[in-house]
This record gives structure tokens, sequence and C-alpha cells, in this order.
């Protein structure tokens, strides 16, 4: 499960994708990380990487980053320096509603995930690491799909899930960054696809972030 893959795609920002932050993600991130194919490419520098199962410590959390894993992403961060960061991760469908409740952002203070549709869920990445380790002009994405090992017959049975969907659903969006030359292209591609979401996020980055930070 443990992987790397570096691709040289000439001139054109660099973007780092992550998946197997914690627990067993890596599980599910691994095959749409595998997936991924030259032609879906932006020109620029891309680096992916998928960790071994490992103890879950939530990435909103600053216990996280001073974990193991968490040196190993806030070290590649900072070597890197990417213009698109993207985490990869994966939640149990049960806890769908817990995660997309606006209760989530007065227990924890962070925005619940926005629906993309298909169960596929998406936000910024952790607010311990958005303002001190990116810039404003840093493309930051989650992206959550519900966690394969853990879809059982009665799950996806209760919640009426469709995985041919879902699966469309979240690469679309996973495409829509890697084949981005630039934040400006993004955001337009962005507000043109998922109006709704991007609407959304504005609201919640306002609450975290304050005025005038990008949803992303």
């Amino acid at each position: 499960m443990s992987y790397f893959r570096y691709i040289n795609n000439g001139e054109g920002p660099t973007k780092l994708f992550i998946g197997g932050l914690h627990g067993n993600e890596g599980a599910t991130s691994i095959r749409f990380i595998k997936r991924i194919n030259d032609e879906d490419l932006s020109p620029g520098q891309f680096y992916f990487y998928n960790f071994d199962k490992t103890q879950y410590i939530s990435t909103i959390k600053k216990e996280f980053y001073e974990s193991e894993i968490g040196q190993k992403v806030l070290n590649l961060i900072e070597y890197l320096k990417p213009d698109f960061y993207t985490e990869l991760h994966c939640y149990n469908l049960k806890n769908y509603d817990n995660l997309t409740s606006m209760e989530r952002y007065k227990k924890t203070g962070i925005p619940p995930l926005i629906k993309l549709g298909d169960y596929v869920l998406v936000s910024s990445v952790s607010p311990l690491i958005r303002m001190t380790y990116f810039s404003t002009e840093t493309v930051c994405k989650t992206l959550e799909f519900p966690c394969l090992e853990k879809l059982t017959p009665e799950i996806v049975e209760k919640y009426g899930f469709d995985k041919s969907k879902a699966i469309e659903t979240y690469e679309n969006l996973l495409k829509l960054i890697l084949k981005s030359p630039s934040r400006d292209y993004f955001e337009k591609e962005m507000m043109k696809d998922y109006i709704d979401q991007v609407k959304l996020a504005m609201e919640y980055a306002v609450k975290v972030f304050g005025e005038d930070f990008p949803p992303y």
C-alpha cells in the first residue's frame, strides 16, 4: 500500500497528492492514485504519496502534526512548496450526517465537510496548516470518499450508495485538480461546475480564516 510516484511533466505548477494520512485510509486512496493517467495531467511537477496503515489521529488536532506521519507530511510540504496540495481521505459512511452537520462547527470550530454528490465530500485542508504552511495562492483541497473496506451490504443498502457514481463524482474533481494549469483556471472551472459548493466553501472560509481568504 505504501506508494510513491513522481512525474516530470515539464514547466508548470508543483502538485502534491497524499493519501493514507491516518488509519487505513490508504487502502482506499491508493485505488484512485493508481488510476491516474498521464493524459489527466497539466504541465508541471507531480508528486503522489500513499502511506501504510497507521494510528488514527484526526488532522484537525495538533497531535497529528506532532506524530511521525504528520512530520513527514509537513516536511514534504516545506520541501516541495506545492502550488496545489490535495489530501485523499476516506470516511465511514455511517458518519456521513455528523461530518456534514453544522454541529461539527459548534463542537470543534471546524466547518462541516461539503457534499459534492453521491456521498463524496470536499473541504479545504486542516486550518492548523492552511494559514501557516501555504500561501493564499496555494490551492488546498481535501477529498473524502467512503472507505471501501467499511462498505458492508447493510450500509450500502441503508444509504443507497452507488459505488460507480461515487467514483465518477470523486474522479471528476480529482481530474480537475490534476489538469488545472493555474489557480485562476481552477477557480473558474469550480465556479462553472460546482457553484453551490464554492459558495458554501466561501462562507466557511470566512468563519475560519476571515474575510478575503480563498475557500481552497
